[in-house]
């Protein structure tokens, strides 16, 4: 029979030591930097004709005005591919800086419901280039409008430290436009942590509760002051608002696009522990289809 363990006691010496790594970390804070994102080549994929490329790249134009001027623009229409590979090796090809295309790409006959389509679906995963999906569907299109894209909304769920969303925004914003930062803790994720939690004696919940809270409110809310900070500081014409909030993540972001003039959502795709498109990419993706979407 094997003898109990005796846990050492924490002495106070260790006790000082952990106090000052926490006060430490909690004076520690991620800074912004700024950079201007360059776009010399825009790729118009469509499943339709030459003249519905030149539509919409028209739109585009008018959508991002500043790419009309400084961009190559290529068209890919329906008869330059067959299947995804066709697709991925033309992109291979051409190396473009952004790519523009519709969910549900050349799938008019399955009459596709709450997905991107198996061709935006693999290009996500597979190619790096930042893909603007157009409002709609490529057998329902929704109009992108005919003036310029003045308000822009970031999504995520980790917003501290991410500037290249934070730059794409506000590359995608017309001058005197509005940036959402918008950062929303998933709530349901939260209160399985704190039943476990709970479950701890020697854990005071209702301290651990509003310490955690304050602390996943803080951290983005901070790094959303210095993009304002930074953004500033560089010259950048823009109206940067910041949203850091508890929610139902699809939910709360439905109702903001609601609240607020939203014509670009911006949000990452790339999840580094699985080759899938990040959750709260997806369901947006899929959900939010009234709305153009820029995915990095």
């Amino acid at each position: 029979m094997s003898e109990p363990r005796n846990h050492p006691v924490p002495s106070r010496s260790d006790e000082a030591i952990d106090e000052f790594e926490s006060i430490f970390k909690r004076s520690e804070r991620t800074l912004y930097h700024y950079a201007d994102v360059s776009i010399r080549k825009v790729a118009v994929i469509t499943d339709g004709d030459q003249v519905m490329a030149t539509e919409l790249s028209n739109d585009m134009k008018r959508f991002l005005p500043h790419l009309a001027e400084q961009a190559e623009w290529q068209y890919v229409t329906g008869d330059q591919y067959q299947n995804v590979n066709d697709l991925l090796r033309i992109m291979a090809e051409s190396n473009p800086d952004l790519i523009v295309t519709s969910r549900c790409l050349d799938e008019s006959s399955l009459v596709p419901q709450h997905t991107l389509g198996v061709y935006v679906d693999v290009m996500t995963q597979t190619l790096s280039t930042p893909i603007l999906l157009l409002p709609g569907t490529a057998p329902q299109p929704h109009p992108l409008g005919n003036r310029a894209c003045e308000g822009v909304m970031v999504v995520t769920d980790n917003l501290a430290g991410d500037d290249q969303l934070v730059n794409h925004a506000v590359a995608c914003t017309a001058a005197k436009g509005t940036v959402w930062l918008c950062h929303v803790e998933d709530d349901v994720l939260f209160r399985r942590y704190l039943e476990a939690i709970g479950r701890i004696p020697e854990i005071n919940t209702e301290q651990a509760q509003e310490l955690i809270a304050e602390q996943l409110v803080a951290i983005p809310t901070q790094y959303a002051q210095s993009c304002i900070d930074g953004l500033k500081k560089a010259g950048v014409d823009r109206t940067i608002e910041q949203i850091v909030e508890f929610g139902h993540q699809v939910n709360r972001y439905r109702q903001l696009v609601a609240r607020y003039p939203v014509d670009l959502l911006v949000t990452n795709t790339k999840d580094k522990d699985q080759l899938a498109m990040h959750g709260i990419a997806y369901a947006l993706s899929v959900e939010l289809t009234e709305v153009a979407q820029l995915l990095l």
